[in-house]
């Protein structure tokens, strides 16, 4: 497929940056439904969580939402990369290192997924932490994106003083 040449790299990290919000609120709104006892009401409306099903059957539907959205979020990055690594080569390191964390990504949510489909909803505690490492792992990603990716792209990343 050919690389379209006009993307704009400053409208490109700001949508990074929207992507990055809407992402982080999915995944507080899926760690606030294991929190909340006896169900999902601290998600909130909009989550796609439905009620009546029970906790893993809904953490399963609103993890298949949330795991379609990441890899539709990472191929429109990954289809970005081409470009950027033509317009600023210097940072050619950073977008390799991001095209690897994006593979690592989707392997964490496939086991995650993978998980939820094997359970049979009696002990959250396999759930949690399993949910808190790739959490944590996509958290991961995302901070190193915005630090390293945005500043190329002429994008302030979030919380610079610049």
């Amino acid at each position: 497929m050919p690389v379209p040449q006009h993307i704009d790299s400053q409208a490109a990290g700001r949508q990074l940056l929207v992507g990055h919000r809407e992402l982080r609120a999915q995944l507080s709104a899926l760690r606030a439904a294991l929190d909340e006892e006896g169900g999902l009401e601290a998600a909130g409306s909009g989550t796609g969580i439905v009620d009546g099903a029970s906790l893993v059957q809904q953490l399963r539907a609103r993890c298949l939402e949330y795991c379609l959205g990441l890899h539709h979020h990472h191929t429109m990055e990954d289809g970005a990369f081409p470009v950027f690594e033509q317009r600023y080569p210097e940072i050619a390191p950073v977008i390799e290192r991001l095209r690897e964390e994006h593979r690592q990504v989707a392997a964490g949510l496939d086991r995650l997924t993978k998980l939820l489909d094997s359970d049979d909803g009696q002990d959250l505690t396999w759930l949690r932490a399993e949910l808190e490492r790739t959490v944590a792992g996509i958290e991961e990603h995302f901070v190193y994106e915005e630090t390293y990716l945005l500043p190329a792209l002429g994008v302030t990343p979030p919380g610079s003083t610049s």
